[in-house]
């Protein structure tokens, strides 16, 4: 692993002042995407002329890979007089979050891998373990070279942005808004951990936000979360660049600099924020998770996340620049729409619309076609999530559709190569074609 994943021996007031574009990893360039707005103008005060400088001059040349560890709480020796342990402002707990995100400057792509922290896998010098306490072992150093060995890609840099400061962050933004597919109720009195969120969209508060995460019953576990996390994620990219929010840099700084321990350089951080103009967060942010299956009751004496090895190299090298393994490339053969586990939810808000959808692509060769609950809440326009990163699987479904957008996320169906959620495009093309049909 490169050294460069080691911290660097001290931190300039530069680099403490510029830590706000940090939180462009934290939030895959979410937060940048609105703050590199306010950097891509001309600074009208002359003490900031240097600032301009280096954002002018800099350019991200390589591609670069960064380990974002989202810390859990860690409880403070000193108990309350009820016996509760407050949680404390550290970045030494668990990683409750996984994240290794990629920069591709030829590309002008991120590409973000979530890694459920249930993963089972072997953490150097320690056996095998969960792999969210690497950080606990040893650090981001640690936590790096245990994510390498599962992707082949070397890291280049780390971010650690503890509890607290994501739930200010978001506070600080004005919210994060998510659309809550069902209820969701759950009370732990060890961990004065109470979750009352109704279903329907809703912009939720920084401890809400966190609460929606931290919920896992609803029969996926960490699996869920991991979810729920990248379409956080998505929703804070869309909530960062609203103009308003270009007028709480201090307040963000503030946030950024209390609650994130980063070995960024100024260089790097610069690089990130010009680099965060010259994207389209909706089309050029790729969301993956690490392939696996969970573990079964009568395998381990607790739960697991089982990566698949091979899976996860091939993702490695197809979204995050790790060397290629084995042997000779074979010839690639082009995917047929019967190879295709596809998975279709119903969100036009008519009845009976995927199963009609369904049979119409039996007819154009689709034959692994499985159903989700239909969704309360209509969407205009079709979803196409490539669910484990196969964009020529979801550019079959679209042609075969003609309406809808693709993405590529973990929020689909687990089991699917690509999710379907139809939308009301559908049902006006729909409408077109009948009328256009002689009678």
């Amino acid at each position: 692993m490169s050294k460069t994943t080691q911290p660097p021996a001290g931190r300039s007031s530069w680099n403490s002042w510029l830590l706000l574009i940090a939180v462009a990893i934290v939030t895959c360039l979410g937060v940048a995407g609105g703050m590199t707005l306010w950097f891509s103008r001309p600074f009208e005060n002359n003490q900031h002329d240097k600032t301009n400088a280096l954002f002018e001059a800099a350019q991200l040349g390589n591609d670069l890979n960064i380990l974002v560890l989202g810390t859990d709480v860690v409880a403070d020796r000193r108990a309350t007089a009820s016996g509760f342990k407050p949680p404390t402002n550290s970045f030494d707990g668990r990683s409750d979050t996984i994240l290794l995100a990629h920069f591709n400057p030829e590309q002008k792509k991120v590409n973000v891998l979530s890694v459920p922290r249930d993963t089972r896998t072997e953490i150097p010098g320690h056996g095998e373990h969960k792999i969210n306490v690497a950080n606990v072992y040893g650090g981001p150093a640690l936590a790096a070279r245990t994510v390498t060995r599962l992707t082949g890609a070397e890291i280049n840099r780390y971010v650690r942005i503890n509890t607290l400061g994501v739930i200010q962050l978001i506070d600080v933004l004005g919210g994060v808004t998510v659309y809550i597919p069902r209820p969701m109720k759950y009370s732990d009195d060890s961990q004065h951990l109470y979750i009352n969120l109704p279903q329907g969209w809703h912009t939720l508060s920084g401890l809400q936000a966190q609460q929606y995460m931290r919920f896992r019953e609803d029969g996926l576990g960490d699996i869920g979360r991991v979810q729920r996390q990248q379409g956080v994620l998505r929703a804070l990219a869309e909530r960062a660049v609203r103009p308003e929010n270009l007028l709480k840099i201090g307040p963000i700084l503030d946030t950024v600099k209390n609650n994130i321990d980063t070995n960024l350089t100024v260089d790097d951080i610069f690089a990130l924020a010009k680099f965060a103009t010259q994207i389209d967060l909706k089309q050029d942010l790729r969301m993956v998770m690490l392939p696996g299956r969970f573990s079964r009751p009568d395998e381990f004496e607790v739960s697991y996340w089982i990566p698949e090895r091979r899976k996860a190299a091939h993702l490695g090298e197809q979204f995050f620049n790790a060397p290629a393994t084995g042997s000779e490339p074979t010839e690639k053969t082009p995917l047929l729409p019967g190879q295709i586990r596809l998975t279709i939810q119903n969100a036009t808000g008519t009845p009976g619309m995927a199963r009609k959808l369904g049979h119409l692509l039996q007819k154009q060769g689709f034959r692994s076609i499985g159903y989700a609950a239909d969704r309360p809440d209509p969407i205009w326009r079709s979803e196409i999530i490539a669910q484990g990163g196969n964009l020529e699987a979801a550019q079959l479904v679209s042609d075969a559709l003609q309406v809808g957008a693709i993405s590529v996320e973990s929020t689909g169906a687990l089991d699917s190569d690509v999710t379907l959620r139809l939308g009301k495009d559908w049902l006006k093309r729909r409408a077109e074609q009948q009328q256009s049909t002689p009678q």
